[in-house]
């Protein structure tokens, strides 16, 4: 599910917020998620195996293709680096987006064929308060990232503007429902907004499959 949805390099799990504005600018927030070269390095567990990861960005210039409907978009790299027992897997991929907006238009991981598509978008809130929330959006998960692949599942995505442990949060939530098996997939990227309306270095992950549970956060 990660998607657009930074904060600089690294990551600082004690770091509070100093002074909380009344109101936050979310589409300036993610402008940097999806313009600003950043990582995270996180930790948590896979059902009760721990693990570790780091996530990065890389904004690009120019456009990139997605494969299932060939068309060109504004986009930035994503890639993922999972560690579970000792084992290290990479997925890479792109994040297309509406620099207009800041709506996630695709995702593409072509290391591991998963593709998504929206149909609708939503609208992050120029004077967003804590406790506010959102409509972020709706498409399509394709079963792999073929020209006119089918329809895997269909997702819905909100946002929320929360504080929790001394820190602005903004989640990105989706509820994605499979097609074939009824099954609700559930996932949240939560990333810190400091008071100044950027990215913090705080931000958690967690995503309830067909596989299991996985909850990470920063270091």
């Amino acid at each position: 599910m990660i998607q657009g949805c930074g904060g600089g390099g690294g990551g600082n799990d004690t770091t509070p917020e100093p002074v909380k504005p009344s109101s936050y600018d979310l589409q300036a927030t993610m402008s940097q998620y999806y313009t600003k070269a950043q990582s995270w390095s996180l930790s948590g567990t896979v059902g009760a195996v721990p693990v570790s990861a780091v996530l990065s960005v890389a904004p690009k210039t120019g456009t990139a293709v997605f494969p299932v409907n060939g068309k060109a978009y504004t986009y930035t790299q994503q890639e993922m680096k999972l560690t579970v027992n000792g084992q290290t897997t990479n997925t890479m991929g792109e994040l297309f987006f509406d620099a207009t907006v800041m709506q996630t238009e695709a995702v593409s991981a072509r290391s591991d064929d998963t593709c998504e598509q929206a149909q609708t978008k939503g609208s992050f809130s120029r004077a967003a308060k804590v406790g506010d929330s959102g409509a972020n959006g709706s498409g399509f998960e394709y079963v792999s990232c073929a020209p006119g692949a089918a329809v895997e599942a269909n997702y819905v995505d909100t946002w929320q503007l929360k504080e929790e442990g001394g820190r602005v949060l903004l989640c990105l939530n989706r509820s994605s429902k499979v097609v074939a098996s009824g099954f609700t997939r559930v996932g949240s990227q939560c990333h810190q907004v400091l008071a100044d309306g950027s990215l913090g270095p705080f931000m958690s992950l967690s995503l309830i499959t067909e596989d299991g549970t996985l909850s990470m956060k920063t270091l």
